[in-house]
């Protein structure tokens, strides 16, 4: 039982209660005891995941499932290795679809979550396949995604030539580097491996240099992601840039035919036909 408890606190679900897409007793501007959001930045939440969930082909509604998921961070070159692990993050009931509300908790670990929830978030993406072990093949992805996310264009490279010969692949060495003397300093019975104990007991040792630059590339992959929303999601606001854009209704009537996911499309509004 206290496993049990131990895993569904890793998970998210002891940090933030389901939220109905729906109406909410808190006031306009005020926070929910439950939610890190009030009720008109929930809203603009909402027009994220809408715009998430828009083929990126058809413009219709389809669920954001692994496919969809794919479409929109698998196709970036540098967060190419990455988008699979931060897939099984945000779906913490490991359904293959991403929900609102898991949607949601990923964003407020994301963006305003304490100390703890960042751990928790940060261990998640160590762990991509769930099993509550962080291994070597795991984390590789993310050694590879930070590495190219760090690479200088070749232009900045060539004028740096005469001061660093090879310093095209120094940035690649010295994060794979960096990354795996963590892993190895997490594991320490030296078993290729390590958990979310081992891996708070190094982050309450040696502090959160490790979570915060995880998490910075998640910030950085996220929001490049969404930045056609025009929505700015902050620690303090998220602020909606275009107002007049409801993605909601952005629909077109094409069928399911061109889209990624094997699901038919799900409207909100009828199609036209």
């Amino acid at each position: 039982q206290v496993r049990a408890q131990a895993r569904l606190k890793l998970l998210g679900f002891a940090r933030v209660a389901p939220l109905a897409m729906g109406g909410s007793s808190s006031k306009q501007g005020q926070k929910s005891p439950n939610c890190a959001f009030t009720p008109k930045e929930l809203y603009n939440l909402k027009q994220v995941y809408f715009y998430l969930c828009l083929h990126t082909t058809t413009l219709t509604s389809c669920p954001l499932d692994r496919n969809q998921f794919h479409s929109l961070f698998g196709n970036h070159r540098q967060y190419k290795p990455l988008w699979r692990a931060l897939f099984a993050a945000i779906d913490l009931n490991g359904d293959n679809v991403i929900e609102f509300e898991e949607f949601l908790t990923f964003v407020t670990h994301l963006k305003r979550g304490d100390v703890e929830a960042r751990r928790q978030l940060c261990f998640r993406l160590f762990d991509s396949n769930s099993d509550g072990m962080a291994e070597k093949a795991d984390f590789r992805s993310i050694a590879e995604t930070r590495a190219a996310a760090l690479r200088r264009p070749t232009w900045h490279q060539h004028q740096s030539q005469q001061h660093q010969a090879s310093s095209s692949d120094a940035p690649a060495e010295d994060t794979e580097d960096e990354y795996m003397q963590f892993f190895n300093a997490c594991d320490e019975d030296s078993d290729g491996r390590f958990s979310f104990e081992d891996f708070e007991s190094y982050c309450m040792l040696h502090g959160e240099a490790v979570v915060g630059q995880t998490l910075k590339l998640l910030e950085v992959m996220f929001d490049g992601v969404i930045e056609e929303t025009g929505i700015i999601i902050t620690a303090a606001d998220v602020k909606n840039t275009k107002p007049h854009i409801d993605w909601q209704d952005h629909k077109i009537g094409m069928g399911s035919f061109f889209c990624c996911s094997s699901a038919p499309p799900i409207f909100t509004t009828p199609p036209v036909s």
